[in-house]
């Protein structure tokens, strides 16, 4: 039996390559099944580790800070004429999640870099980002001006600042870039189901703080070149989407898409039996186009086997079987503590399900 492995990583526990590498080593130390890895990602954490894994793209090192504006190193991808930056490398959340105090400084840090190599196509893999500011940190990294009210410049802008824009100056900004945006949400750019009210809870927002935000991507987007709130996407990575392609256009993708593309994902999942897949957390937000999901339908559409394996599972039904790591006797706490050895513990019990 081929059994086919496509993991999301299981956040703040282990990268997409390790679930898989684990899940593989349960299987292969009690059955003689053949199995294959392809670890995997959407638009967020995990995408560059993906594309490398089944492309000739090599690894590039860069200094740049984190969302606090610390120093850090970075690294982009890159292959052909294009350069690959994942917005979580360097835009990623902290332990310490105080939204209004980040920026997306970090990753035009490394946008800015790829430029300077002399890269003119983009693919920016959006998501897993620890900021909400529209992108105002990049668009200053890549020489973009905003003006406090004293028309001073904001240097390093972060997300509070988004409401205290009195001017701006877009003028000493590259203008031949062609952006690719990996982006799996289809979130406004402000709003009720914007990058604020969606997603600024889990960056550490409070209530008061998701509409100081929402407010300020409003203003901001009054200042942009160009109205983006009823582009579909505009608010993935905390705005950072919306705020670059208002300036710099380009197209709007499925991260998913891109990779399938590149890994010919699809010939995979006919040539196996069974596939396996699975993320940090399977609930209703996984129905609304995540990676198990996307690989679930894949699987339906070529009438293969499907195993969804994930940290958490909550009341949905996905695949043809669930495996989940917590369970009556594992917190949610021991599972992430204890990632891989749950994980090859469960999988070695449910054998008997995966090679039926």
């Amino acid at each position: 039996m081929k059994i086919l492995i496509i993991p999301d990583s299981f956040k703040g526990s282990m990268t997409s390559t390790q679930v898989a590498h684990t899940i593989k080593r349960a299987i292969k130390d009690n059955s003689n099944h053949q199995v294959i890895t392809l670890p995997f990602a959407d638009g967020g954490e995990g995408f560059i580790e993906a594309f490398c894994g089944f492309s000739n793209a090599k690894i590039r090192k860069c200094e740049c800070h984190n969302i606090y504006n610390q120093p850090m190193e970075g690294h982009i991808a890159v292959l052909g004429d294009t350069a690959i930056v994942e917005c979580a490398i360097a835009g990623g959340m902290q332990k310490r999640r105080q939204v209004m105090l980040s920026s997306s400084y970090g990753t035009g840090e490394l946008i800015r870099f790829a430029i300077n190599e002399g890269y003119r196509k983009i693919i920016l893999a959006l998501g897993g980002t620890g900021t909400c500011d529209g992108g105002m940190g990049i668009i200053s990294a890549l020489g973009g001006i905003f003006y406090n009210e004293q028309y001073n410049e904001i240097r390093i802008p972060k997300s509070q600042d988004m409401n205290f824009i009195f001017g701006v100056n877009f003028r000493n900004m590259p203008r031949d870039i062609s952006f690719t945006y990996a982006c799996d949400v289809e979130n406004p750019f402000y709003g009720k189901d914007g990058a604020a009210y969606v997603f600024a809870m889990q960056k550490g927002a409070n209530q008061t703080q998701v509409q100081e935000l929402d407010e300020g991507l409003k203003r901001l987007n009054a200042f942009l070149p160009r109205d983006i709130s009823s582009v579909k996407g505009a608010g993935a990575a905390g705005g950072i989407c919306g705020g670059l392609y208002s300036i710099f256009g380009g197209k709007i993708r499925s991260g998913f898409d891109i990779l399938c593309e590149y890994a010919d994902l699809e010939k995979q999942i006919k040539n196996a039996d069974v596939i396996i897949t699975g993320e940090g957390k399977t609930d209703n937000q996984t129905l609304m186009g995540k990676l198990p999901y996307k690989i679930a339908m894949l699987c339906k559409k070529h009438k293969k086997k499907c195993i969804v394996i994930s940290g958490k599972i909550e009341d949905i039904r996905l695949g043809d079987y669930m495996i989940s790591l917590t369970d009556d006797s594992i917190s949610v706490e021991q599972a992430m503590n204890e990632c891989e050895e749950i994980l090859y513990k469960k999988v070695q019990n449910s054998l008997e399900i995966i090679g039926k």
